[in-house]
């Protein structure tokens, strides 16, 4: 039973080890729900966790293994949030090489469409009206002067959420995504520090949003545990901005 006293959802979270994955692990932990983590590493504490997967995304087999592992394990999948991804090396697009260019596509986009594929068919054949939450960012909705390939990555994230979101809706599968604009992860750190200038980049941004202020991880996991939540399966397609007013005017 969860915290609520509803049922408990057999979650899986990818990324289970990144800001945004670990926040998401105690927060369905916190929930009720049965959490499997994976990712590259384990996460510092593991404490409750179901089990815990080593899993690079951008394995098709081994994703398609993890997903299996959770069906031998549990019997079933309810919850898929695949929160696995990086933000790439080189921001000038101008001298961003074509390798880095895929390999950013592989991690974000080629993964996402790997783990919501195996997702989608272990629910399908388990007759599970489940769920699966992609991340994507406000980064996909504009053009931008850095990060392309990281920005485009996200861009083609979207896209899997709506086919995916028409293609399952007759079985009661919602698919949604999540798109924080600038978070107080690692993630955007490096963002920071890449621009040679960290505290100064990270106030003018801020400076930028209608808040303020940048989201902290718990905040972006309310809005999955939103979308995930079994009374909001009629939810799908949905892309909610968790970006403390972007696109409202300028610095968006």
């Amino acid at each position: 039973m969860t915290a609520d006293g509803g049922t408990s959802q057999v979650v899986l979270i990818t990324g289970a080890s990144g800001g945004i994955g670990r926040e998401a692990v105690r927060a369905f932990m916190d929930r009720g729900d049965v959490v499997v983590g994976a990712d590259r590493a384990a996460p510092d504490d593991a404490e409750g966790l179901a089990s815990f997967i080593q899993l690079d995304v951008t394995d098709e087999r081994a994703c398609a293994d993890a997903v299996a592992r959770v069906i031998a394990d549990h019997g079933r999948l309810d919850v898929l949030v695949h929160a696995a991804g990086v933000l790439g090396t080189t921001p000038d697009p101008l001298r961003t090489s074509t390798a880095e260019f895929d390999e950013i596509m592989r991690i974000n986009g080629s993964s996402s469409f790997t783990m919501a594929r195996e997702a989608a068919n272990a629910m399908l054949a388990g007759g599970i009206k489940g769920s699966i939450l992609l991340i994507s960012s406000v980064a996909a909705k504009e053009g931008r002067r850095d990060y392309l390939p990281y920005n485009a990555s996200k861009v083609a994230v979207l896209h899997m959420v709506w086919s995916f979101a028409m293609i399952l809706g007759t079985s009661g599968i919602s698919v949604n995504a999540v798109a924080p604009g600038p978070v107080d992860t690692a993630m955007w750190a490096q963002k920071a520090d890449d621009s040679g200038a960290a505290a100064a980049a990270r106030a003018a941004r801020a400076a930028e949003l209608p808040m303020r202020r940048f989201a902290q991880p718990r905040e972006v996991v309310q809005a999955i545990l939103f979308l995930t939540d079994p009374a909001n399966r009629y939810l799908t397609g949905v892309s909610l901005d968790v970006a403390g007013g972007a696109h409202l005017g300028m610095g968006s």
